[in-house]
């Protein structure tokens, strides 16, 4: 049957629509796909990190213990609990173990940096551990050198991770936030003392990812990690370091301040704050242009607030993954965190 021109043009109008419609539907799929991360947990040893692991396996897809050191003559101390390699080896998590420099001792560094046979026997050392316990990598965490370090840290770090690499090892480093290369932007002489031995670019070239250790934001006398100085991080680590190398940090602990003086008193962890309420009557709240969650009490007439992580807080800053298409996150660390943060964690 031949078709009359006005159902000729009928019939264009609707397949038009439907193709549009469909096209809309698709874009809309894809704007909506889950962006794929790795979520990396630091652990310390103990029995509040034990209950967070055992109890969220499946919001873990590396475990970072911090076990691991190196003393003055690069001979690599330390072991990780069997147990708990055989728990992670069940839930196919993968192991990348933290090595530092000593108890981030500069002199226990500088003895490995200015020798290069030292460095040699620390990265044998480490290659061996990782074959034998099926770790997945390391993370070097070095912390605590002097500036004046920074081309030799850097040449270890390549070092270290080409041997690695060719091993079959991930090679990965934990860097202290930095916001540019300009010493007067920090405040206490943070860039010759700490922040300044870490070069974003070499380290990003030689690595396969990089850590950036964005929290205990040194202008804050508020949150551990404001939401401002966070971003000003992303957008200063993503103009050195491929945005796809790197773990963005997340804080778990909380900060507490005597806000009748203006002094910070500590900080903690989750145990911490449920004392709090249990001891005190105290109020709650968030702070959206800082990004964290507080809690007040009153003691000794004087006003306390701890700046915390909670799902809310902790959802605004993964939102940051997606939208500067980071590598992951690394988050310090577990057994801190409120059993909440883990509805935040896709």
């Amino acid at each position: 049957m031949k078709l009359k021109p006005k159902n000729k043009i009928k019939i264009f109008f609707i397949l038009t629509a439907i193709l549009i419609l469909v096209a809309g539907f698709s874009v809309k799929a894809a704007t909506n796909e889950p962006y794929d991360y790795l979520r990396i947990f630091y652990y310390r040893e103990g029995k509040m990190a034990r209950e967070s692991l055992f109890a969220n396996p499946e919001h873990i897809d590396v475990l970072a213990p911090q076990i691991y050191s190196f003393n003055a003559s690069g001979k690599l101390v330390g072991k990780i609990n069997p147990d708990i390699l055989e728990f992670a080896k069940k839930q196919n998590i993968k192991i990348m173990p933290l090595v530092t420099n000593g108890n981030f001792n500069k002199n226990t560094s500088h003895a490995i940096l200015d020798d290069s046979a030292k460095q040699a026997v620390a990265i044998e050392a480490m290659i061996n551990e990782a074959k034998q316990n099926n770790y997945w990598g390391w993370q070097f965490d070095f912390e605590q050198i002097d500036a004046s370090y920074r081309d030799k840290f850097s040449a270890f770090i390549k070092k270290a991770s080409d041997a690695l690499k060719k091993n079959g090892f991930i090679a990965s480093v934990a860097v202290v936030a930095q916001t540019s290369e300009n010493p007067s932007d920090y405040p206490n002489d943070i860039w010759k003392k700490v922040a300044g031995v870490y070069d974003y670019q070499f380290l990003g070239a030689s690595a396969d990812f990089i850590s950036v250790m964005s929290y205990d934001d040194p202008w804050s006398i508020g949150p551990v990690t404001r939401y401002p100085w966070l971003k000003k991080v992303l957008d200063y680590s993503v103009s050195q370091i491929p945005a796809s190398k790197i773990s963005m940090g997340i804080p778990l602990y909380y900060w507490h301040w005597n806000d009748t003086t203006g002094v910070r008193l500590g900080s903690g962890g989750r145990q911490g704050i449920y004392n709090i309420f249990k001891k005190y009557k105290t109020s709650i709240g968030y702070n959206p242009e800082l990004g964290a969650s507080f809690v007040t009490y009153w003691k000794n007439a004087k006003r306390h607030i701890i700046w915390y992580e909670n799902a809310k807080s902790i959802t605004k800053k993964i939102e940051l993954i997606s939208q500067y298409k980071l590598h992951g996150f690394s988050a310090w660390a577990l057994g801190l965190e409120l059993p909440s943060v883990f509805s935040a964690i896709k």
